[in-house]
């Protein structure tokens, strides 16, 4: 399966890794991550666990895409 994987900001400050197939399904995330030490992408255990969490705070506007590097909040 391909995924894409991507950093998400959400409205209280917290950075989330989030990966979704290339329907734009969410398939897995882990987070909050500490923002001086982010790593690269491929590096996280994806889970599904907080995929409702997600889905509900990119719903209601909360958790928006970011396009940082690791090394940017470092």
């Amino acid at each position: 399966m391909s995924t894409i994987r991507g950093f998400w900001k959400h409205t209280s400050g917290g950075i989330y890794a989030i990966e979704s197939d290339t329907f734009g399904r969410i398939v897995g995330g882990v987070g909050p991550l500490d923002p001086n030490d982010l790593r690269d992408l491929d590096e996280y255990d994806y889970k599904p666990a907080i995929i409702g969490w997600i889905q509900d705070a990119v719903a209601e506007h909360r958790l928006h895409r970011v396009n940082i590097s690791p090394a940017s909040y470092r």
